[in-house]
């Protein structure tokens, strides 16, 4: 697993089992989790959201915790096959999916749609950083992918929140999500020095649960394909723990773990 490929290749990543011993030694958070003020989460595509913290989102909206989840694209490019069309149609699929998703895990959020091409936002991060940073004004905590977690989309987001947060004053969080598929748990690269756990209850997890089974259209067979997110993938979001890693200092370019042979998802 050394190319961007396999990087991003489900069928071909770490098991959840093998991460556990690494997440269950994480310390819980230094502080109350989620924080008070204004949460905001930037999502690369619908569904990286309850993936990555569907129950730190949930916990935010039952606490009266203001949240605005900034969905960075509209994950059109996750069915390749489709002419343009059908990328369309999806698309509005997954956004409906999304509410679906909120609804079901009883989370209240605003999301703001950008529809940034999938697949393309290393080519547009500029332009992400310009829509991302007006909505990070007044927030308390951002919340983003980490910096190198493997999927372009993920990683320009990565570079996008910590430029943003850096103009409005807000401190970015990264979560890792496709880094479980593929990082080594012997010998991780994501910063683990630093990170924290928040743990939560079965009932909580069950919501998170009910969220991302809303997701039909990536964790469903389709057309004779396999899953775009097969549960072998899934069961690494499917323990009652949620994983925080501090911010990165990165030079304002997409990192190096960034894969340009990937389309979208």
């Amino acid at each position: 697993m050394t190319d961007g490929g396999a990087r991003i290749d489900p069928m071909a990543g770490r098991r959840a089992v093998e991460w556990d011993a690494t997440v269950d030694v994480l310390p819980d958070p230094p502080t109350v989790w989620p924080p008070p003020g204004r949460l905001v989460l930037v999502a690369p595509h619908p569904d990286d959201e309850l993936l990555a913290t569907g129950a730190t989102l949930a916990a935010a909206s039952d606490a009266g915790t203001g949240v605005t989840v900034v969905a960075a694209t509209d994950g059109e490019w996750s069915h390749p096959y489709l002419n343009a069309a059908g990328r369309a149609g999806l698309a509005d699929r997954r956004t409906v999916e999304s509410a679906a998703a909120y609804e079901a895990a009883g989370i209240r959020a605003e999301r703001v749609r950008l529809s940034l091409p999938d697949g393309g936002l290393a080519g547009r991060l500029d332009e992400l950083v310009e829509r991302l940073t007006p909505l990070l004004v007044g927030a308390a905590t951002c919340v983003a992918p980490r910096d190198g977690d493997g999927h372009p989309d993920h990683d320009a987001c990565a570079v996008a929140a910590r430029r943003a947060g850096a103009a409005a004053g807000v401190p970015v969080v990264g979560v890792p999500i496709w880094s479980w598929n593929w990082d080594d748990p012997a010998s991780p690269a994501m910063p683990l020095d630093g990170a924290f756990a928040h743990r939560f209850d079965a009932a909580t997890l069950a919501r998170k649960q009910a969220g991302i089974a809303c997701y039909a259209s990536q964790v469903l067979s389709e057309d004779g394909n396999r899953p775009v997110l097969p549960a072998s993938f899934l069961a690494h979001f499917a323990r009652p723990v949620e994983v925080f890693l501090p911010p990165q200092v990165i030079g304002g370019q997409a990192s190096r773990h960034s894969s340009p042979v990937y389309g979208g998802r």
